[in-house]
């Protein structure tokens, strides 16, 4: 959170979170949100955020698969989440409880019919998972696809043979926001992977091309990225994230705290709650840009926060005036670079019911309504991520029931998925053993069904 403070015929302070604001004078408050997503712009002939697989580029002969429909899907995901107050803590209890007891190899056996893991400890394993790390890797792994149901895995192999075949050196994780899927030009399916620390647009200003992982002939490419994904319905290429969904009620819930601090601003009954699109300062960001080129001088980019307090001013001048002049406002002072009207560019000017209590209480049940609509689509009980209603603490038979059903339910899948590429380099380097890494899940019990010594009260 940043403040900023100047003194001027209209406008007193304009208190900045990240993007949004809390603006105020003696006499009128508003507060301001960006929205990341603007579903019902159409950019590039689409309408639908869900429409990004069909879109592609072509870079140096390959076509790049853009992820998400601006190709920022890992940066909206990050932006969005992380401007919360509970879902970060979400997922880090659901990379917790994925990891378990840590990951250790295993051997599948059957017992009456029934498959069971035996865990095994093999020091030749061992020895090469520590040799790279691979607890981090894995730690990172997880978070990737607790996020965007997939990882990005660099396969580096050895640069000589073991008895003449093939031998994966080591694993690297790829950070989301430089990997890009792509594919030759009469290729179905993707092909390579574009790695590029400037994925700010379509076109990098510089990466690097790998063909993607071939279990059939590993020792073809001495570098090849595995991309490692959860299948999602009706979709090619990448994965959906399940989270993405939910993105709207995240907004709504990041909102709440904003509007209840420009409730409380200087004891100021806020008058309205201001959205605008995304989209809107994309598009004036590249526009004072372009004058800056046109001109032969260097864009900063505190012509946009410059931009921005005289926006304000203008907004806070004409909302503490004639009662009609939000609509006089939004329609007339404020334009699309294309001239459209704004409200068609999403943007919103709310007013605020004066009757406080049961704004604050609305409010609070949205933030509430939102958790809800999070913990079904992150597939974590609310119970585990440490969210519960307001006032309620959730018995402990309740949280047990919860991590039972996580794990019967919630393990198999997203564990497959993270150590895919590990397991199938554990395959190709030590055939014979037959072993696989996963893990580990202890029981949990009930503290009625625990020995004395056992039981918590008696361990702190």
């Amino acid at each position: 959170m940043s403040e900023i403070g100047f003194k001027s015929d209209t406008v007193e302070t304009i208190e900045k979170y990240g993007k949004h604001a809390v603006v105020s004078t003696p006499s009128t408050c508003f507060s301001y949100q960006v929205e990341e997503i603007d579903y019902d712009t159409p950019r590039n002939g689409m309408s639908s955020y869900h429409s990004w697989s069909q879109s592609y580029a072509f870079v140096d002969g390959l076509e790049l698969l853009p992820y998400g429909l601006y190709n920022d899907m890992p940066q909206l995901l990050r932006d969005t989440i992380y401007r919360n107050p509970n879902i970060p803590g979400v997922m880090e209890k659901k990379q917790q409880l994925l990891w378990g007891q840590g990951p250790h190899l295993f051997k599948t056996v059957y017992v009456d019919g029934k498959p069971q893991r035996e865990w095994v400890h093999d020091p030749e394993i061992q020895s090469w998972l520590d040799d790279f790390d691979s607890n981090t890797y894995l730690e990172k792994t997880i978070q990737d696809v607790n996020f965007m149901q997939g990882s990005f895995t660099k396969m580096i192999n050895a640069k000589s043979t073991r008895l003449g075949k093939p031998f994966i050196h080591s694993l690297e994780h790829i950070n989301p926001l430089w990997a890009r899927l792509a594919r030759k030009k009469d290729s179905p399916e993707a092909t390579h992977a574009l790695v590029s620390d400037g994925w700010t647009a379509f076109q990098p200003n510089g990466y690097r091309d790998y063909p993607l992982f071939d279990s059939k002939n590993v020792a073809k490419n001495p570098i090849s990225v595995y991309y490692s994904k959860l299948y999602s319905f009706a979709t090619d290429h990448y994965a959906i994230p399940t989270i993405l969904g939910a993105l709207e009620w995240i907004n709504r819930a990041t909102a709440v705290p904003l509007i209840l601090k420009a409730l409380a601003k200087n004891s100021i009954n806020a008058k309205y709650h201001i959205t605008s699109p995304a989209k809107f300062w994309d598009d004036k960001r590249k526009e004072l840009q372009d004058e800056c080129a046109a001109k032969g001088e260097s864009y900063d980019e505190k012509m946009m926060d410059d931009y921005e307090k005289e926006l304000f001013k203008s907004i806070i001048s004409t909302l503490s005036g004639d009662a009609k002049a939000g609509k006089i406002w939004h329609t007339k002072n404020i334009l699309s670079p294309e001239g459209n009207n704004l409200v068609e560019l999403g943007w919103k000017v709310t007013p605020i019911d004066q009757n406080i209590k049961d704004f604050v209480e609305t409010q609070i049940k949205i933030a509430d309504k939102a958790d809800s609509a999070v913990s079904a689509a992150v597939g974590i009980h609310k119970s585990l991520g440490g969210i519960t209603d307001a006032g309620k603490s959730d018995s402990g038979s309740e949280q047990l029931y919860a991590y039972t059903m996580f794990k019967l339910i919630g393990v198999r899948v997203p564990e497959m998925i993270v150590t895919r590429p590990l397991n199938q380099a554990v395959k190709i380097n030590f055939p014979k053993k037959n072993l696989q890494l996963g893990f580990l899940q202890e029981e949990a019990q009930k503290q009625e069904d625990q020995s004395s010594k056992d039981r918590v009260k008696n361990n702190v």
